[in-house]
């Protein structure tokens, strides 16, 4: 019951949260859309000195070049001046592929202020996705340009940025009173009138810290996520682990992108390779992370038509990255690759509530990683749409929408991870008790201590002469040790091995634990059979191991005891056994191996050569002994 109250409560949290969400988003584009419209403005921008930056996109003026070829000349003739007009609300628009020319007309606010006639101003243009954004101006009053004409954008190396900035920036001055007017021509897949601001260098260099401080701080964090993506994918070998890492390699990708990073860094001389990274990034990331989804949320088992609704998202993502860069309508290719992101966003939303549904629990945590980057991408996807408004800080919205997803998205492995590992060790409890009841050694095939005292009490019961054999590894810690304890394992399977090969089909070969094995010989051998038996095994057992090219080589010691004149019992027995193997061990000289009678007779520890020994002192208690008198 109560955990029925749990998923319930869980399940109810998470649809909370989604409509939300929804509602969230469908309000601030009511806001936006009932905003009024912004009033024309009077006379040219007013440039002064401003800390946060001079706002200037009041004071754009702007038409579309549907020729694409017009040239500055064409551009100031009295026709095409004419076209020049003030949008009535600019930051509201959707994005288009068109070249746009915009018009700046500006006067310094205080003419007389010697710093701001010698002071280099700078006119950014927040855009790194512009293919050609070219600079002309400022022209004065009489129609003469101050400056040579400024070509840059994502098309052009690094070196034409007349700023280090990864979004345009262009320096100009003002060199005294009067009217200056500047223009700038866009060409982009996503041209749109930007937040156009005029900045002190100094000033805008100091703004940029926290945005840089931001972007480090992400990249790290995908890097350490890359990182142990790639280290649960080595140890597990799992395709989850592998979609995880590259998610978080793509999603590197495409925010060094967008961001303009990729551009100044790795293909600060290959723009071409900077521009297929800016299309492709976004739409591999969204690829890794709907292949990672589906296998987190075990969509193939749960939710069928989800899976493959969620294939036929990836097939077109697939499909759109070639085409967005080399076809003929790259803008709704990326319309596309946006719609099939939100799309396919929510279709991961609702297999994660179906996963929940089945009490699949790191669902959960994959909802709300879904969730925080459904509000975050829903953000910029609606403005480039023209729903709402620009605002400069929505590209950082996004991008700590989708860096907190890969961090929700690692907690949901773990989670993942966690319930594997418990499943695993359930698995291995359970197989283990049936091996047990099975009578068999899990690791080295013989019998358990269960099959040998069930062997052993039957023979007893039928009253059947038998030998019992207790050995121990001499040396086998030393391995452990030296080699670690899966070449302690080899040595103990190897020793199984070699122990059943040396007896008969009757006789049983069981491992008691740890370095101690035991060995029933059905019959009533002679002493010399025995004897003979025991070296052999000796010998067999004493050869070196070979584990991954290192020979790894373990001593034996034995003791025999034989039913029935060394015990009625099998207990007994076995303490006879044990205090003669113990015997043995004080031994430093010949045959290891000695008979129970031996001891208890005083003779030597061994039979076979009874004058070749003196006697030997007291054989303290044995660990059998003292198990039976607890």
């Amino acid at each position: 019951m109560m955990f029925r109250l749990h998923r319930h409560a869980a399940s109810l949290c998470a649809w909370r949260l989604l409509q939300a969400l929804a509602f969230t988003l469908f309000l601030s584009t009511l806001a936006t859309a009932a905003e009024p419209a912004g009033a024309q403005p009077k006379g040219p921008l007013q440039v002064s000195r401003q800390p946060g930056g001079l706002a200037a996109v009041q004071h754009l003026q702007v038409f579309e070049d549907t020729t694409r070829a017009l040239t500055i000349e064409q551009v100031r003739t009295p026709q095409q001046e004419a076209r020049f007009t003030f949008p009535d609300d600019p930051l509201k628009g959707k994005e288009s592929d068109r070249v746009l020319w915009f018009k700046l007309q500006m006067r310094l606010a205080d003419p007389a202020n010697a710093a701001d006639v010698q002071r280099e101003w700078l006119l950014l243009v927040p855009t790194v996705s512009t293919h050609d954004l070219r600079f002309y101006g400022p022209f004065d009053e009489n129609g003469q340009p101050l400056a040579a004409p400024v070509t840059t954008g994502m098309r052009h190396p690094w070196a034409t940025r007349p700023a280090a900035s990864e979004q345009m920036a262009w320096r100009f001055k003002l060199p005294g009173p009067g009217v200056y007017t500047a223009y700038f021509r866009v060409e982009s897949t996503f041209a749109r009138i930007y937040d156009v601001t005029v900045w002190d260098p100094a000033d805008y260099l100091q703004s940029t810290q926290d945005k840089r401080m931001f972007d480090g701080v992400s990249y790290g964090v995908l890097i350490g996520l890359m990182v142990y993506g790639l280290v649960l994918l080595l140890v597990f070998g799992e395709g989850l682990y592998a979609y995880y890492m590259l998610s978080c390699v793509c999603g590197l990708l495409a925010l060094s992108s967008i961001n303009g990073h990729a551009l100044r860094y790795p293909f600060a001389h290959w723009p071409e390779a900077a521009g297929i990274a800016y299309t492709a990034g976004p739409a591999l990331w969204a690829i890794c992370k709907l292949q990672f989804g589906r296998r987190l949320l075990r969509l193939r088992h749960f939710a069928p038509p989800l899976d493959r609704l969620v294939q036929v998202f990836t097939l077109t993502l697939a499909l759109a990255i070639p085409y967005a860069h080399w076809g003929a309508h790259p803008l709704l290719t990326f319309r596309l690759v946006q719609l099939s992101v939100v799309a396919s966003t929510v279709v991961m939303v609702v297999g994660a509530l179906v996963a929940m549904r089945r009490r699949y629990w790191p669902a959960v945590l994959y909802f709300f990683g879904v969730a925080l980057l459904l509000a975050g991408v829903g953000t910029i996807v609606v403005a480039s749409w023209g729903l709402i408004a620009w605002a400069p800080g929505q590209m950082n919205v996004s991008q700590g929408a989708l860096v907190a997803e890969l961090v929700v998205f690692a907690v949901a492995m773990a989670s993942r991870l966690r319930l594997v590992l418990r499943s695993e060790q359930a698995l291995t409890a359970r197989t283990q008790q049936l091996v047990e009841a099975l009578g068999t050694d899990a690791l080295t095939g013989a019998t358990s201590r269960a099959g040998f005292e069930s062997r052993g009490d039957e023979w007893l019961q039928k009253a059947q002469p038998f030998t019992l054999m207790l050995l121990d590894l001499d040396g086998f810690k030393g391995v452990n040790d030296a080699h670690g304890h899966a070449a302690g394992d080899a040595v103990l399977v190897a020793t199984a091995q070699r122990l059943r090969q040396q007896l008969r089909a009757d006789d049983v070969v069981a491992r008691l634990g740890g370095d101690e094995f035991a060995i029933l010989v059905l019959g009533n051998p002679s002493r010399e059979t025995l004897g003979v038996m025991a070296q052999r095994m000796i010998e067999a057992c004493s050869a070196p191991v070979d584990y991954e090219g290192r020979a790894v080589a373990v001593g034996m010691s034995l003791g025999i005891a034989c039913h029935p004149q060394d015990g009625d019992t099998l207990a007994r027995l076995l303490r006879a056994a044990d205090r003669a193997m113990y015997h043995t061990k004080q031994q430093r000289h010949g045959l290891a191996f000695t008979f129970a009678s031996d001891i208890g007779a005083g003779h030597s520890a061994h039979a076979l050569h009874p004058a070749a020994h003196p006697a030997r002192p007291p054989v303290p208690e044995s660990r059998h002994e003292r198990h039976a008198s607890r």
